[in-house]
């Protein structure tokens, strides 16, 4: 396990973007401008709605989807020129978890060559080596070696995102996107996963880029929140104070509207106006003008760009001085 100074960031992601041309002359503004760093042993959560871009943002840092613009650096270099051998080789300290691990681990292969694959394709290893090394994953993740011989459909689903788990982890990665890793399991795994990825977090110093649309998982798993609206962030900061001081009135709207896990308490619900906007075409300025409890007249006219209001905190808006209680609620 390699050690980096504590602020170091393995990953930079700067002003990514990504248009998807849709006919007649139009592009589908899936991310607009992103900026973010994942640091070791530390995890980012990307949050929003449906459709806010936060899957494409992960598509586009491992480039299984190519960004219109902007860049990616691995280590200080970018990796958006790399050609897909060069890019292959990146792969080694760049993997990603799928949030469905039916669609991810194919049917035909048992875990056995699940994990074999990755080593045979990027580590010069003897079969010895190899074996050694299954052997070594498969306890990693909580499964034991009769998991190895078995096939996916053999598999729960628990099983089968541990074994998810272990093919990205095979060749020592240092950063590791998990695309809603916990979407499709039971309630009653979901615990065991997380707690299953913070370990492996801690053991291997490996900064996470999680993807969630639950906040009550991300609370628990993450160090610092970003909050994605209509391919933008529209708020970043360390994740009690974002849940406990959000200041965007899309993240303040979207906590509210998160359900409480203490009995009999209540939230204040924040209410935004109207549909969100089309990513076809959105709103030239801030992304929630016309939706906006607190809109100005500025709102509409010019764009809103990320601006320090505390410590490591990053809002895009700049009435957010105003505190919940002054939004309109109902």
């Amino acid at each position: 396990m390699k050690t980096y100074p504590k602020d170091y960031p393995i990953v930079q992601v700067r002003n990514l973007r990504k248009l998807f041309p849709v006919g007649r002359g139009q592009n589908l503004h899936a991310i607009d401008g992103v900026d973010f760093d994942l640091r070791p042993g530390r995890t980012l959560a990307l949050v929003g709605e449906s459709g806010s871009g936060k899957s494409t943002v992960a598509r586009c840092i491992v480039r299984l989807i190519e960004p219109s613009s902007g860049d990616v650096v691995l280590h200080g270099n970018s990796i958006l020129p790399l050609n897909a051998l060069q890019m292959a080789r990146q792969y080694r300290q760049l993997q990603m978890v799928f949030q469905d691990p039916n669609a991810s681990l194919n049917p035909r292969m048992t875990v056995r060559k699940v994990l074999e694959e990755p080593l045979k394709l990027h580590l010069d290893m003897s079969a010895g080596a190899r074996a050694d090394r299954l052997h070594e994953l498969i306890e990693m993740v909580g499964l034991t070696e009769t998991h190895l011989d078995r096939y996916p459909h053999e598999l729960s689903g628990g099983q089968r995102q541990r074994v998810g788990i272990a093919r990205a982890l095979a060749i020592n990665p240092e950063v590791v996107l998990l695309d809603e890793p916990t979407a499709s399991l039971d309630v009653s795994v979901r615990g065991q996963i997380l707690d299953l990825l913070n370990r492996l977090q801690t053991e291997l110093n490996l900064a996470f880029l999680f993807i969630s649309h639950d906040l009550q998982v991300v609370r628990h798993v993450a160090d610092e929140v970003a909050v994605m609206y209509l391919g933008r962030i529209v708020e970043q900061g360390p994740t009690e104070e974002i849940f406990c001081n959000p200041r965007h009135p899309y993240t303040q709207a979207l906590i509210s509207a998160a359900p409480v896990a203490q009995w009999g308490v209540k939230r204040s619900r924040v209410r935004l106006a109207g549909e969100i906007s089309t990513p076809v075409d959105p709103p030239a300025a801030c992304r929630l003008s016309g939706r906006c409890p607190i809109e100005q007249p500025v709102c509409s006219t010019r764009d809103m760009p990320l601006q320090e209001i505390g410590a490591d905190h990053r809002v895009a808006c700049p009435f957010s001085a105003q505190t919940l209680s002054d939004r309109k609620t109902g």
